[in-house]
């Protein structure tokens, strides 16, 4: 039994490395089997994998976010739409992680493409 003058010191805990997340490195890298989309930022955002374009040049941490991916149990996602009014609408799309992502490429590739491809095609040339 301990008595009242014999207290315990407090634990010190070790600094703890910065924590890397396997699921959006593991999207990352799916991603980059699928195309051309070393540009786009791939992070977690509580349980979604949100898929983003970086900003202009000037700040290039002014992300913008395209498409989310959500578990839906069993190692398997959904599939949301970022729209113009900043609401995510869900796609009627879901599997495995790979499958997912190989559908969102497949019909958003224009909103995953690296931005100066989509803006030189909106500019008239006299």
């Amino acid at each position: 039994m301990m008595s009242a003058t014999m207290r315990r010191e407090p634990r010190k805990s070790a600094a703890r490395p910065p924590t890397r997340d396997l699921l959006a490195e593991v999207a990352r890298t799916k991603l980059l089997e699928l195309g051309s989309f070393a540009h786009l930022h791939i992070r977690r955002q509580a349980e979604h994998i949100v898929i983003e374009q970086p900003g202009p040049p000037e700040t290039p941490d002014d992300t913008h976010p395209v498409l989310r991916l959500t578990p839906i149990g069993g190692f398997r996602f959904a599939l949301s739409l970022r729209r113009h009014t900043n609401r995510w609408e869900p796609i009627p799309v879901s599997g495995p992680l790979a499958e997912v992502l190989a559908s969102a490429v497949a019909m958003f590739g224009a909103w995953l493409a690296p931005e100066p491809l989509l803006s030189g095609t909106s500019k008239m040339d006299y």
